[in-house]
C-alpha cells in the first residue's frame, strides 16, 4: 500500500457539469452546490462561467471554480480525479493545485 502526503489544497479548475434545474436559485449557485457536494471538497466559489447548453431537465455549464480541499494530495492529476468521480461532472482540467497556505497568527 502506497502512503501518498496530503494537506489541505487550493485549487482553479475549469469544469464541465450537468446542472439540475430544478434545485438551483441562479446558474452560480447551481454549479458551486454540484461541485461542493465532490467528497473531499470543502470549499468551491465559481469564478467564472465560459458555456452554458440548457437542456430539457439540466443545463450543461463549462465554469472555472476555485476550491478548497482541507485534506488531499497537491497534485493536479488528483484533483481532476477527485472532480470527475462527483457526480454531474464530465471533466475537469485543473489549471492550479497547489498547498495552502498555513495561518501566521
Amino acid at each position: 500500500m502506497a502512503v501518498h502526503a496530503t494537506t489541505a489544497v487550493e485549487s482553479t479548475a475549469e469544469v464541465d457539469l450537468w446542472v439540475p434545474r430544478d434545485t438551483m436559485a441562479d446558474l452560480e449557485s447551481g454549479v458551486r452546490t454540484v461541485v461542493a457536494d465532490v467528497d473531499g471538497v470543502e470549499t468551491a466559489e465559481v469564478t467564472g462561467v465560459t458555456d452554458v447548453t440548457p437542456r430539457a431537465t439540466d443545463i450543461r455549464v463549462t465554469a472555472t471554480v476555485w476550491l478548497v480541499f482541507p485534506d488531499h494530495a497537491p497534485d493536479a492529476d488528483a484533483v481532476r480525479e477527485t472532480l470527475e468521480d462527483g457526480f454531474g461532472i464530465m471533466e475537469a482540467t485543473v489549471l492550479v493545485a497547489d498547498a495552502a497556505d498555513a495561518d501566521e497568527s
